[in-house]
């Protein structure tokens, strides 16, 4: 007996499959997520925190001066801050107690350190005579934080009471007609060691020409020079509090002045021809006193035959100059 029934027509259309089981919509399985290596994290953790401690032990035993720990103290410290944070928003523990532990460091060290007695000082006292054929003089003084003072007066070619932590060194040599006075302050040995700062009186002749030197670190500095024939001074220092005391120039002295930043005062006759050149980030008095701003230098005119060419690199400073 033959059907009736008629199939319905199925072309040009696709079947459908179902859902397998636990795939809802159908969609294909995306990228699995990352595993999680706790391995990983902990050798980064544990390389983080060695060269944490090494460097807060290269500043404690490099670093000689209680301003610049604190300086240093301070990208310590954000470091800690940032690592705390970052602990925090990932839900990382350990993170968070070592941003802790390197901010209290940054914090705490400083302090201890400025409350500990330093070690005793030793006091020295030198001079000597003008060498026999000198003209011409070289002082050199190197020293690290503290205080120095210089000024005219002495008999022969120096007189020198020196204060400091240990045994300063000093020494005079000669070439022809010059002499060279090399002052030189102990090895410091960082801030752990608790150094006392120097404290140095150095008194030079006032028949000679001379040549200043000097070089330190964080100091406060008063270089009373108007007496002396002067043929040049450079200093070079840390964060420092200068004074530079010139006299009538006989001729060119140049006057290079850097420090990193701090406070220079300048004292001038009246009477000196002067220009002045800063770089770096500056206040100054100059247009007050009578200066001209020339391209990029300041300018006054002084009636004497001489003049000086002060140079001051800072990368921030203010800087104070005295006519008078």
């Amino acid at each position: 007996m033959a059907s009736d029934i008629q199939r319905p027509d199925t072309t040009g259309v696709t079947a459908v499959q179902p859902d397998p089981p636990g795939d809802p919509g159908g969609y294909p399985p995306g990228p699995a997520p990352p595993r999680a290596r706790p391995g990983a994290y902990w050798t980064g953790l544990v390389v983080l925190a060695a060269g944490l401690a090494v460097t807060v032990a290269t500043l404690a035993t490099r670093v000689t001066s209680i301003v610049q720990t604190i300086l240093l103290a301070i990208p310590l410290a954000l470091i800690g801050i940032g690592l705390e944070r970052v602990g925090r928003g990932t839900g990382r523990g350990s993170l968070r107690a070592v941003g802790a532990l390197l901010l209290v460091v940054a914090v705490v060290g400083p302090l201890v350190l400025s409350l500990s007695s330093p070690a005793p000082a030793v006091t020295a006292s030198s001079s000597q005579p003008v060498p026999s054929g000198a003209d011409r003089a070289e002082l050199r003084a190197t020293l690290g934080g503290g205080q120095l003072r210089i000024q005219p007066g002495a008999s022969g070619l120096y007189a020198a009471d020196l204060r400091s932590p240990g045994q300063p060194g000093t020494q005079v040599t000669t070439a022809d007609d010059l002499a060279v006075l090399d002052l030189r302050a102990p090895v410091q040995r960082g801030v752990l060691a608790r150094n006392r700062g120097n404290d140095w009186r150095v008194q030079l002749n006032t028949s000679l020409d001379w040549q200043v030197d000097v070089s330190a670190g964080a100091v406060t500095a008063d270089l009373d020079l108007r007496q002396l024939d002067l043929r040049g001074v450079s200093v070079q220092s840390g964060v420092s509090r200068l004074a530079v005391r010139l006299g009538d120039p006989a001729a060119e002295v140049p006057v290079d002045l850097q420090l990193s930043t701090g406070l220079v005062d300048l004292y001038l006759p009246r009477s000196a021809t002067v220009e002045v050149r800063v770089e770096g980030l500056s206040i100054d008095n100059l247009r007050d006193q009578g200066f001209s701003r020339d391209a990029d230098a300041w300018r006054a005119q002084g009636t004497g035959t001489g003049r000086y060419l002060v140079r001051v690199r800072t990368s921030a400073a203010r800087i104070r100059l005295h006519r008078g």
